[in-house]
């Protein structure tokens, strides 16, 4: 596709997420308004976060550490979408991925309650994640959540503050392919394997119920979040959204960005190799597992992964419930305080009982 369109692209499947996970409009805007070709992308948006990164180090200086650490987050986000699903450059997305990584950490520390970067042990390397646990709470269940392709941990701070509000511990992983792990380890199919070793590591805590969890995954990690629920028997109660049946059947629709940066992260060696492994990402066989309770849900408008992905699911997981949203667009973004006030409600009920 010509790069104009590529940004016409990310601008119509991808705007309403930037701002529904904690940038402003104002930011989308102006970044998106300095944007004429897809080789700017990854650039654009790094005057963005240095902007943020400027007023974080001022507020340093001041004393300001409220101020100091939000601005990092926000700088962090920039620099995160920046790279999400920029891969014409490697050298530009790795450099963009580290300052997310650094600008993040910097900013953790301030949220409310604090994000505490913990290590999931896994096939002798760690996976990186954070873990939050609601100010006052004594032993509460815990949700794990799994980003999606081109997502992260960071990313999804946004949904997890539906879940601390409701008394439930979050850790938000960066699994195999994900974030941090993502130039060490290509995604893994059998995800039940990650939400194990996250299930291992909360289990050890004290300041965690070890035998309440909980599990969430949105886009891809929908797909992963399903998939645990159908083989993790220590999940109790697992939320997908917006989650692929199967991620090879509307692979040829997918944005080009979406596809290349699967490739990627797959480690595979070209578009052939890559589809091959996108049709490892199925839940054909396992589905009719889960039979703890599973809440599905997806829009109706959907451009990435169209809801009879959901309604498949959903007809073959025994104890699944599906909600699907008539207006709703991948993620839900635009019904953001609906659909997760709804899921954090729902974990809520039933992994505190």
């Amino acid at each position: 596709m010509p790069a104009d369109e590529r940004v016409a692209a990310a601008a119509a499947h991808w705007a309403l997420r930037f701002t529904a996970n904690g940038t402003d409009y104002a930011d989308v805007q102006a970044t998106l308004g300095r944007i004429e070709r897809w080789q700017d992308w990854c650039r654009e948006w790094g005057a963005t976060a240095r902007g943020y990164e400027a007023i974080a180090e001022r507020a340093e200086a001041a004393g300001l550490a409220e101020t100091a650490g939000e601005a990092w987050r926000r700088a962090a986000l920039c620099w995160h979408w920046g790279k999400f699903v920029f891969t014409e450059d490697p050298l530009q997305q790795r450099a963009a991925h580290d300052r997310a990584v650094d600008c993040y950490r910097r900013g953790a520390r301030s949220l409310d309650p604090p994000a505490r970067l913990v290590e999931v042990p896994y096939r002798g390397r760690a996976l990186a994640a954070y873990l939050r646990v609601p100010e006052g709470a004594v032993r509460p269940p815990a949700v794990i959540m799994a980003p999606g392709l081109d997502s992260v941990k960071e990313e999804l701070q946004a949904t997890a503050g539906y879940l601390l509000r409701r008394g439930l511990a979050v850790l938000a992983i960066d699994g195999p392919g994900q974030g941090e792990s993502e130039y060490v380890m290509p995604i893994e199919p059998a995800y039940e394997q990650v939400a194990a070793a996250a299930a291992d590591l909360l289990a050890s805590r004290p300041d965690v119920d070890g035998t309440r969890i909980g599990m969430f995954g949105v886009s891809l990690g929908g797909y992963y979040a399903a998939r645990s629920a159908a083989y993790e028997r220590r999940l109790l109660a697992s939320v997908s959204l917006s989650g692929p049946y199967r991620f090879d059947r509307d692979w040829d629709r997918l944005p080009p960005q979406t596809r290349a940066a699967f490739q990627l992260r797959s480690f595979s060696d070209g578009p052939e190799q890559a589809r091959q492994r996108a049709a490892l990402l199925s839940l054909e066989g396992c589905a009719d597992r889960i039979g703890r309770p599973l809440l599905i849900l997806h829009g109706r408008q959907d451009r990435l992964i169209p809801a009879d992905h959901a309604e498949w699911l959903a007809s073959r997981a025994p104890g699944a419930e599906l909600v699907i949203y008539d207006d709703g667009n991948h993620g839900l973004t635009n019904r953001a305080f609906e659909s997760r006030s709804l899921l954090a409600d729902w974990l809520a009920v039933h992994l505190s009982g």
